[in-house]
């Protein structure tokens, strides 16, 4: 098993969150972390994404990237990244022009 560390940005609307864990519950992996960032606007619930970033265990990175496949599907979240190793340049700097 590997711990890797799963970062998604999301329309902060109600219910998404409830969806993205359901995703994560469904074919049986256990999230060890979650942790809830409000970005784009206010530093409250009235901020317009957020940011949810998932500690799960996989089996191997095969595992990983069909859940982050699904994940992608979702119609509320704009984007899903593997964070273990760090943000991909690329993504750094779009959120950066984005905040």
């Amino acid at each position: 098993m590997e711990s890797r560390i799963i970062q998604t940005r999301v329309v902060n609307r109600p219910g998404v969150l409830n969806r993205i864990t359901q995703t994560v519950l469904k074919p049986g992996y256990n999230i060890d972390t979650l942790t809830l960032q409000y970005a784009g606007g206010s530093a409250d619930s009235s901020a317009e994404f957020s940011i949810i970033t998932l500690g799960i265990q996989f089996a191997d990175q095969a595992a990983a990237e069909l859940l982050m496949n699904q994940l992608e599907k979702q119609i509320d979240v704009i984007y899903v990244v593997d964070i273990t190793d760090g943000l991909p340049n690329d993504q750094e700097r779009e959120d950066q022009s984005i905040y």
